[in-house]
């Protein structure tokens, strides 16, 4: 595995590029859009850089919007584009490095992307390299990480040199999603959030807006 100081290199020198801002002003605790002056299309131009450097491919879906695949429309994001329960959860559990005392049900999903530092890049790169096999598939041998001359990094095989590749991370989280939903926890949450996704498709109605309904769907 990359060690963690390369790895925290490789983010921190791709948030600087995207931000165009010094290195040594981009630490693990620093908050992207209120602190180094990140705008939403710079997620975009970390995820590319990220991508060049390391071999992972970054969600390309919202993390709410893509459980409703699993849990139903509305269970993590209301009609009125706020977290339900569910949907809090599921920022605490998989953005590392975010202050959880602000991820509350009710909270805007534009203020989330708010919460997220340098470290929840990292974090997140980190999981999706932990997929990476560590044995090779064609022939048993152990997997290694090549770095070739313009700084990028490879997994592949010591023995035959196959390369070694991470689950996409659309594909992982939807893995996640799969795994978590039958636990009690995740049962009651969903339950909860049917309740405020009720309120809010009601609120919405009331408001004379022809959004659809937001009752979470089976």
């Amino acid at each position: 595995m990359l060690s963690s100081d390369e790895l925290s290199d490789i983010v921190r020198s791709a948030v600087a590029l995207a931000l165009a801002v010094e290195l040594d002003d981009v630490t693990s605790d620093k908050l992207l859009i209120p602190e180094l002056g990140a705008e939403s299309i710079d997620f975009l131009d970390i995820t590319f850089r990220l991508e060049q450097f390391l071999p992972i491919s970054v969600p390309r879906d919202d993390l709410n919007e893509q459980a409703e695949d699993v849990f139903g429309a509305g269970a993590a994001v209301d009609t009125l584009r706020r977290l339900t329960p569910l949907g809090a959860y599921l920022v605490r559990e998989r953005l590392l490095g975010v202050d959880l005392s602000k991820v509350e049900p009710g909270m805007r999903v534009e203020d989330v992307a708010a919460l997220w530092t340098v470290e929840t890049w990292g974090g997140l790169c980190k999981r999706l390299l932990d997929t990476i096999p560590e044995t090779c598939p064609s022939c048993g041998g152990g997997r290694t990480f090549v770095r070739n001359a313009d700084g990028e990094f490879h997994a592949e095989c010591d023995k035959c040199a196959t390369e070694l590749t991470a689950i996409p991370g659309d594909e992982l989280n939807q893995n996640w999603f799969e795994e978590i939903r039958d636990l009690d926890e995740v049962a009651r949450l969903v339950e909860q959030s049917r309740v405020q996704a009720a309120e809010a498709a009601a609120a919405t109605a009331q408001a004379g807006d022809p959004a659809p309904a937001g009752a979470i769907s089976e």
